[in-house]
């Protein structure tokens, strides 16, 4: 297969999505297929980079800040790529196109096919589809509910990571397109993401991995912590991320003594994260709302304890009271309590994920198998295509 991937984000740009579309590109290229990524340049990257079957062509535009993006970067990332592509597509030509985030990637995609007929295929991470984050995205979505559906209506498939996100695919597009939606799972890397208890450290240390955005619900975490920090002797909490409540959580955090208790680590790259998950004792991850969180399969993978809250696929990935625990959304005290389970029950007791739980969840997890899964439907949508 020749496959021209887009995503506006793409490793150190960005998140979850990000990390997803490098494990498909890097995992497809290995197996000796040619993949082209068009994301966006940053200072201190390379504009163009090839290795053996796999490109990456960033294209410079308004991006400001690694972590985050918003609608104004996107739409200059859009623009950008169509002029690109307008000239590259009359020189390279590609089985199909493997688009992320139905905008802007997904409009960049049906531009090119109404220019060049080239087919594409769109993966959804969660946000970019009505109404599966309504509070935070309603009027977004709402403006540009047409344009949408119109871009995910010419696709040729339409992978999602969950059941919940399936389910809300289905009925935006309605229950007679439903076969064209499709769930692949995120995985995770056994030679990168993997447990040393060896690394782990003896002073109790929670993670919070992840944006500090409002997706991600990091002042009920603060809080918490706030909770906590009369009932366990000495902990620790490292917050590994960045995002617009940065300067609100730091003020919170002085206002309420915690300053030897967290430390903000902002973003991190795959060893220092290897590092973290290793050497902490529990992970907890309080989403609002998630496509399929990178971060849980990552913790998971490292042998850690996650408490969580039942979005996305997270029901699948977490075994209450083996590797993990579930708590309500926006809820403090719930959390609070459940860390301190864990603390006083498991911690104090040098729990350790049994290994047979971590050996199943990494055969059924792992990235290897889910490009099994992308290999073969993309191959069969291009041999119909033919």
């Amino acid at each position: 297969m020749r496959l021209l991937i887009l995503n506006y984000e793409y490793p150190p740009l960005g998140g979850g999505a990000g990390v997803i579309t490098q494990n498909i590109a890097e995992g497809l290229a290995l197996r000796g297929h040619e993949i082209s990524v068009v994301t966006t340049w940053f200072k201190g990257q390379q504009e163009e980079y090839r290795d053996n079957n796999l490109q990456i062509i960033r294209l410079k535009c308004r991006r400001k800040k690694i972590y985050q993006s918003n609608p104004r970067e996107m739409l200059s990332w859009m623009f950008a790529a169509k002029k690109f592509l307008k000239k590259h597509l009359e020189k390279e030509k590609y089985d199909l196109c493997f688009t992320n985030f139905a905008l802007p990637g997904g409009e960049v995609a049906y531009s090119m096919k109404l220019l060049y007929k080239l087919p594409y295929v769109i993966i959804s991470h969660g946000h970019d589809i009505p109404w599966f984050m309504p509070e935070q995205m309603m009027w977004y979505h709402a403006f540009t509910y047409h344009w949408i559906r119109n871009i995910c209506l010419q696709s040729q498939r339409n992978y999602v990571q969950s059941q919940d996100m399936k389910a809300n695919f289905d009925a935006f597009l309605g229950s007679s397109f439903s076969a064209k939606n499709k769930i692949i799972y995120n995985g995770w890397n056994s030679e990168i993401f993997s447990p040393d208890y060896s690394q782990r450290s003896s002073k109790f240390t929670i993670l919070f991995p992840g944006r500090l955005v409002k997706q991600k619900d990091p002042m009920n975490f603060l809080r918490a912590v706030n909770i906590l920090k009369t009932r366990i002797p000495e902990f620790e909490v490292h917050i590994l991320g960045d995002g617009n409540l940065r300067k609100k959580m730091e003020n919170y955090v002085k206002k309420n003594g915690l300053e030897n208790l967290i430390i903000f680590k902002s973003w991190l790259g795959k060893p220092e994260m290897l590092a973290e998950y290793r050497s902490a004792s529990l992970t907890v991850l309080p989403s609002l709302n998630e496509g399929m969180s990178i971060a849980t399969l990552e913790a998971l993978a490292c042998g850690q304890y996650v408490i969580a809250t039942r979005v996305s696929n997270n029901e699948s990935l977490i075994s209450p009271g083996i590797n993990g625990d579930f708590i309500p959304v926006k809820n403090a005290e719930e959390m609070a309590s459940k860390i301190f389970t864990f603390y006083s029950e498991m911690f104090t007791k040098n729990y350790l994920i049994p290994a047979e739980d971590l050996k199943k969840y990494h055969e059924l997890f792992e990235w290897d198998r889910i490009i099994d899964e992308y290999e073969e439907d993309l191959k069969g949508i291009i041999s119909k295509l033919r």
